[in-house]
């Protein structure tokens, strides 16, 4: 039994409930075929193995399909730290536009 690829004209944007995941993953568990679960389900191998490895991990976040949020003081400080870069950036072509930069 092989492995059918989707093309992209198939290919179907497919959202799966964090519940919906864990029963996937524990039909291939039970049955040990995963490439006759991924066809039934018509996701792709490695997506279960991605699946598996986030439940390893005891990351519900990612099953969720969401981002770790991130705090906001530290979106503040690099969103000042590209400013200042650009700042500098700018008072560096300033000094080498002035001759100062031999």
């Amino acid at each position: 039994m092989g492995v059918e690829l989707i093309t992209k004209n198939q290919k179907k944007t497919r959202k799966f409930t964090p519940r919906k995941k864990l029963e996937i993953l524990k039909e291939w568990e039970r049955s040990g075929d995963g490439i006759q679960v991924a066809e039934k389900y018509q996701v792709h191998p490695a997506t279960l193995y991605r699946w598996k490895k986030a439940l390893e991990q005891g990351a519900e976040i990612i099953l969720k399909g969401k981002k770790p949020k991130v705090n906001p003081q530290i979106r503040r400080l690099e969103k000042e730290n590209r400013s200042l870069k650009e700042a500098l950036a700018f008072q560096s072509q300033e000094l080498v536009s002035a001759g100062g930069g031999r």
